[in-house]
């Protein structure tokens, strides 16, 4: 019987260790899993698409945590908002009002893309001076903030 309590303790703490994969912690950002099965980001087009789709699942979060571009995100986070991400997806979510997202809707359906080599951009002819751009890191996607962190 004493030896049944060890046994069990070190079962779980096994069980434990198999649950904290470093590798799965790797896809969360600010507490928001990755899901490249319902918002692919394999392609610039994809990742685009993830955003609109996560926008119409209303998962501003996603948007922030997992298609926005990291390293743009972590400062603004860190510098503009102190640390608190919500306040970057209430931010995002502001700036990503209905005719926003009718334009994001129009560089899909409709957009003149650059090479597909990182980064990549597209446009459309009748909306001069403005474009999505999008970096690779790693094998995803990212929609690439064109503005200097504040």
């Amino acid at each position: 019987m004493r030896m049944l309590l060890p046994v069990f303790l070190g079962t779980l703490c096994m069980c434990g260790l198999v649950a904290a994969d470093p590798a799965k912690d790797d896809t969360r950002r600010y507490g928001v899993e990755v899901d490249l099965k319902t918002y692919p980001q394999g392609t610039p087009k994809d990742a685009l698409a993830a955003v609109l789709k996560a926008v119409e699942n209303k998962r501003i979060d996603y948007v922030v945590a997992q298609l926005a571009e990291p390293a743009f995100i972590d400062d603004r986070v860190k510098r503009t908002f102190g640390g608190k991400f919500e306040e970057q997806v209430n931010d995002t979510r502001i700036k990503l009002d209905p005719g926003a997202v009718k334009l994001l809707e129009r560089y899909l359906k409709e957009g003149d893309w650059t090479s597909m080599e990182s980064p990549v951009s597209v446009s459309l002819k009748d909306v001069k001076g403005r474009a999505v751009s999008f970096i690779k890191v790693g094998d995803r996607w990212y929609v690439q903030n064109g503005d200097k962190p504040e």
